[in-house]
């Protein structure tokens, strides 16, 4: 389900089945990284081209690898067909085959990994264990051994971060200007880095999905292009084949966000570009949010189609691609240019246009501004709606932020 940002107040403190842990809230920015790891090189483009396992590195409280197993049983079983063989197979007297996918889910704190067992147990129930199985482990992921995970294809690796993006969080600005603050996101950095080689360790996992609920280049960009240049250089020392080193990928999925990652750090415009950023500061209306894709050079060009599902009156249903899905619509959306129409056969006789020199006039037309559109807004009163929600979001940040170093003082003064 997509709800408005405004209805997550109410649903938390009023509704039975969020208060009950039976539904899970998530903001649209941190459901990218399970996406992401499902759907990145297209639909029906699965991890190890099939039925394997998965692993979420950094797991508690559950939320990511719930959406994951969803994610996984729906391109596995979920279709009408599957529904009506496994009818069929329960008439016939016949059992459930065994599960086809495992996430091994890594806690090391026991605290969180009480509660993590205790939302996999809720989120994931028993009856769906022949189609994904959610196994949690009680274990530092760091400590993990490789070739005890041989079946494993992809890992979600969402770390421990500054959390930075937060909009609401009075600790949004405390990391900026300030050397205690610095250390501290360069610690999260090192850590960050650690653990993201030691993914990329694992001999037959095709894909990763790094991701970070933080703004800051450190933890983002400069982590990516350091754990590739290091994975390049060893690769090189040890012979490792081209097709399995490790690159970037720009996600499938998520072709149509326009905000994308910083050619900082030693990274190409490319690599930025295969990078996805989310700003709540600026009109993303999510929290900040960063998300990488880390695939083999073999993978790459081989994804799937990016695949749009519609309901049954034909209107266009998000399925990842956070584009209009209509393909009759006026609005082309973003990336799209209402006004660039297929052309219609000419008429007999008349003239053609040679195809590679209207493809290149096509090409031409996507890269430049596309102009308003026919019943476009009044863009003076949009900017100004804009920039008054913006400047609301920042004075509420700045709020709680004083509100909380006047907590600490309070207590130091005590």
């Amino acid at each position: 389900l997509v709800l408005p940002p405004s209805s997550s107040s109410w649903l938390n403190s009023e509704d039975d089945l969020v208060r009950s842990g039976r539904a899970v809230l998530q903001d649209k920015s941190s459901c990218f990284s399970a996406l992401v790891l499902a759907e990145g090189l297209g639909i029906g483009a699965a991890p190890g081209g099939g039925p394997c396992d998965y692993i979420d590195a950094c797991a508690a409280p559950g939320n990511k690898t719930s959406h994951l197993a969803a994610l996984v049983r729906q391109a596995m079983n979920g279709s009408e067909d599957s529904d009506a063989k496994k009818d069929k197979r329960k008439k016939r007297g016949k059992s459930n085959p065994k599960a086809k996918s495992t996430i091994y889910a890594f806690e090391r704190s026991s605290a969180r990994f009480e509660i993590l067992q205790q939302r996999m147990e809720l989120l994931v129930p028993k009856s769906s264990a022949s189609e994904v199985a959610v196994r949690p482990v009680h274990g530092d992921f760091l400590k993990s051994d490789p070739a005890e995970f041989e079946n494993v294809r992809a890992i979600l690796l969402d770390p421990s971060c500054s959390g930075s993006g937060i909009v609401n969080s009075p600790d949004r600005f405390a990391d900026e200007g300030d050397d205690k603050g610095t250390r501290r996101v360069q610690s999260l950095a090192n850590f960050q880095l650690t653990i993201l080689k030691h993914a990329m360790s694992f001999p037959n996992v095709e894909r990763i999905v790094y991701s970070t609920c933080s703004v800051h280049d450190e933890e983002n960009e400069a982590v990516v292009s350091t754990a590739l240049e290091e994975h390049a250089a060893q690769a090189e020392e040890e012979g490792v084949e081209d097709g399995d080193r490790w690159t970037l990928a720009s996600p499938v999925c998520l072709e149509h966000w326009e905000r994308r990652g910083r050619a900082v750090a030693g990274l190409t415009e490319e690599q930025a570009r295969c990078l996805v950023r989310c700003d709540g500061l600026d009109g993303d209306e999510t929290n900040g949010f960063f998300v990488s894709l880390f695939v083999r050079e073999r993978l790459v060009g081989t994804g799937g189609p990016r695949g749009i599902i519609e309901g049954s009156d034909g209107v266009a249903v998000y399925g990842g691609e956070f584009a209009p899905g209509d393909p009759d619509s006026n609005d082309a959306g973003p990336g799209g240019d209402a006004t660039e129409d297929a052309a219609a056969p000419p008429p007999p006789g008349a003239e053609r246009k040679d195809p590679p020199a209207a493809e290149k006039k096509n090409k031409a037309a996507r890269g430049r501004d596309k102009g308003p559109r026919a019943k476009a807004k009044d863009p003076s009163k949009s900017a100004k709606k804009r920039e008054k929600k913006l400047a609301w979001k920042r004075r509420q940040a700045r709020q709680k932020e004083e509100r909380l170093l006047a907590k600490r003082a309070k207590g130091g003064d005590a």
